[in-house]
């Protein structure tokens, strides 16, 4: 074969510049290698350990919410924490999915076993846990069944030892750990405290590693918070509460129970109302706090405050008379008593006493809008209490300049204004204490990790001179013992009080043949225990507050007075 000097010449520049080629491609991948090894050698490895250090939030252990039980003389919770468990599979270690599906759903109250076995056979790393709040004695039985790929992760609930006791004024803790109506809402940043942080090292795995570094900041656990309220009267109260709802067939009812000298909260119960534990069983109208958060025509009730601003300011007298012809004419209306009867000459006693809608409408004519209005605040109507509630709302209450003379003549009988019952209590609270207004309170203290924060009572205002409180107190005693309100009474003791049946306020007009029945009222006369006021909505038929609000007034007067063991005034 004849030699070909081409042909070896092309083979040969073949040859040099895949030559040149290698070496192209070794410099440039030694040059990375070199870049990575040295020049980028600090940022991978700050990835590196960015990709194995996560920041876990360490929960703070919540508040306790204390109250005292004078019966054992020691403070009780009624919202602590308990370790229990939850539920979890991971899909992925799941071997025998139907034996599982099958062991488990005993367990399992809320979930088909087609659902189950869905999760089981998903082949997931995660799912959410199949169930929580599970006690000692489920996680053992579970547990025991040792099966592959189920799990019992310790967790911390808010826990409600009274069930429903208290529940409308506590509220409760909600899934992402937040405090919802109530002293849980309301005081839940003291309460929480403040989570830490723990910064740690995990495997590719996602275990935790012993070596590395850790570093803690350490949570701040919540605060305790003390009640005013008694244990033992809460509970009565509310039984009683519930008694009469369910007995006059009324969608509800409220009581509160307050010392006047120093605006403690002694009780405060609604009906109806639920389980913190469970309340998401529970509609949400349940959770809503109806002497704070709900407002309502307080009707004759209101009538105290009417004839108390006209003896303050010197207008009228308890003797003072005027003739009842049974309605006045107020612009182009006529307001009637809701007896539809004329009594002919009454003085402001009787006019108290027999419930008199024109007598209050000749008080407060005398009074005019400023000077009545100016009382109306002074006892607190246009702004919250501030009891230490959360949805606390103020009254219905527009500037006196916006007083149509309608208006103003409906308001001195409970109608055109409306509010809440704790500051209809705590009005009231005022002619109890020698006419000193104070702040309610339904706190006693806080108590943090460094020591306690006490609340003092504290004096809102003095709406009327200590003669007006007592001439007042006097009226209303006449109207236990001679009017309205006698199933009020507490044989023994002087009982001051008003009975007002509210018509309910709809968009049409007032609604026909419903009402709200409203007591208000203390005792002992002379040195006062306790207000107390008494609340039944819309029981069936037309039933007035003597009937209704008037004698669960009167059963939870006679308890409070044996319980505190209160001597009899005659």
């Amino acid at each position: 074969m004849a030699y070909n000097a081409s042909n070896e010449s092309l083979q040969l520049k073949r040859v040099n510049l895949l030559g040149l080629v290698f070496a192209a491609l070794l410099v440039l991948i030694m040059g990375r290698i070199f870049q990575r090894q040295i020049i980028e050698h600090s940022s991978f490895l700050a990835l590196a350990k960015d990709q194995h250090v996560v920041n876990e939030e360490v929960v703070a252990k919540r508040g306790k919410v204390l109250v005292y039980d004078q019966q054992l003389e020691a403070y009780y919770p009624l919202a602590t924490n308990v370790s229990l468990y939850s539920l979890n599979v991971v899909p992925t270690q799941v071997t025998q999915s139907e034996l599982v599906a099958t062991k488990l759903l005993p367990f399992l109250s809320d979930i088909t076993e087609t659902a189950l076995l869905e999760i089981l056979q998903s082949n997931k790393v995660y799912v959410p846990p199949l169930k929580r709040r599970v006690e000692v004695k489920e996680k053992e039985a579970i547990e025991a069944l040792a099966l592959d790929g189920v799990y019992l992760r310790t967790e911390e609930y808010r826990y409600y030892p009274e069930d429903d006791l208290a529940s409308n004024l506590l509220g409760f803790v909600n899934r992402d750990r937040k405090g919802q109506y109530g002293v849980e809402g309301y005081f839940d940043q003291e309460l929480s405290g403040r989570a830490g942080l723990a910064q740690v090292e995990k495997s590719s795995l996602g275990t935790h590693i012993t070596i590395g570094s850790r570093k803690v900041i350490n949570p701040e656990n919540g605060a305790d918070v003390v009640l005013t309220i008694d244990r033992a009267i809460q509970y009565f109260v509310e039984k009683k509460l519930q008694e009469y709802v369910e007995k006059y067939k009324a969608t509800g009812g409220a009581v509160i129970i307050m010392e006047p000298q120093t605006g403690k909260i002694v009780a405060l119960a609604n009906y109806p109302d639920f389980n913190p534990n469970y309340y998401n069983e529970f509609p949400l109208e349940n959770f809503t706090n109806p002497n704070v958060s709900l407002v309502y025509e307080p009707g004759s009730v209101f009538k105290v405050f009417t004839i108390a601003a006209g003896i303050d300011a010197g207008l009228i007298s308890p003797s003072t008379t005027y003739t009842d012809v049974g309605e006045v004419k107020v612009t182009d209306k006529i307001i009637r008593n809701s007896d539809l009867a004329a009594h002919g000459v009454q003085t402001m006693t009787q006019v108290l006493e027999k419930s008199l809608n024109t007598g209050a409408v000749f008080v407060v004519q005398k009074l005019g809008r400023q000077l009545f209005y100016k009382y109306l605040k002074d006892l607190g109507f246009d702004a919250v209490t501030n009891v230490g509630l959360a949805g606390e709302v103020p009254a219905n209450m527009r500037p006196f300049r916006e007083w149509p003379e309608m208006d103003l003549a409906t308001m001195s009988f409970g109608q055109a204004i409306a509010v809440t019952p704790m500051q209809l209590v705590t009005a009231i609270g005022a002619i109890a204490n020698q006419g000193k207004l104070m702040k309610p309170q339904i706190v006693e203290k806080v108590i943090y990790q460094d020591g306690a924060v006490a609340f003092d009572p504290q004096i809102v205002k003095v709406v009327f001179k200590p003669q007006t409180a007592q001439l007042v107190s006097a009226m209303m005693v006449n109207v236990v013992e001679k009017g309205h309100g006698k199933q009020a009474g507490v044989a023994g003791y002087r009982v001051a009080g008003k009975t007002g049946t509210a018509q309910i306020a709809g968009p049409g007009g007032y609604e026909k043949e419903v009402s709200i029945g409203s007591f208000i009222g203390f005792a002992p006369m002379t040195n006062p225990r306790f207000v107390m006021l008494t609340r039944i909505d819309r029981p069936e038929g037309m039933i007035y507050a003597e009937s209704s609000a008037a004698p669960l007034f009167g059963e939870i007067a006679e308890y409070l007075l044996n319980y505190w063991q209160v001597p009899p005034e005659r």
